[in-house]
């Protein structure tokens, strides 16, 4: 048996770089449906409220805050999903007009600070969110929990989508970019 062949039990990177970009592509796909399902969900409940308040004369007390929470999660799944299509609103012009591989290392830097962020972001999100389980939010009995939890999730999704592009390259180029960094 030749000694350049992977120990069954101990994963390449190459081996691990397909699994963990199919990991990525059908988390960022339900992101994506859970996306649309929210905007959806939004549009509908808030039309429900104007019928109900306006139509019928007899408001409901729940839309408000279930937008809310709708909201603040769509948001959140949202930023991940660009985070990893390299899509959020950047200012790159003083990165373009350094050196190549100073460039190259300006856009990692970002990345790790980006990282340690999404880090702290995770553990007290989870804190904060496991904190919070106990309690009851407005009309609703639903915990604030569930506002909080989707910090936690987003950071996860960002850590993960991070190290994706540690292992292939093509993730470290903006969508649409005519240049690689």
């Amino acid at each position: 048996m030749p000694s350049d062949l992977p120990s069954p039990r101990q994963p390449t990177g190459r081996a691990m770089a397909p699994s963990l970009i199919r990991l990525c592509d059908a988390v960022t796909s339900l992101a994506k449906l859970v996306l649309g399902a929210t905007v959806g969900a939004i549009v509908v409940i808030t039309l429900a409220a104007v019928w109900w308040r306006y139509i019928l004369n007899a408001p409901l007390a729940w839309p408000e805050q279930v937008s809310r929470i709708l909201f603040v999660w769509m948001t959140f799944l949202g930023a991940a999903v660009l985070y990893r299509d390299k899509l959020h609103v950047a200012i790159d012009m003083f990165v373009l007009m350094l050196p190549g591989p100073i460039q190259r290392l300006a856009v990692w830097a970002v990345d790790l600070v980006l990282l340690a962020f999404n880090l702290i972001l995770f553990v007290y999100g989870l804190k904060l969110s496991l904190d919070q389980m106990g309690q009851t939010y407005g009309a609703l009995d639903i915990t604030p929990a569930s506002f909080y939890l989707a910090a936690p999730v987003s950071a996860a999704m960002m850590i993960l989508y991070f190290l994706e592009k540690l292992i292939d390259p093509s993730k470290r180029v903006p969508a649409g970019a005519a240049t690689s960094v």
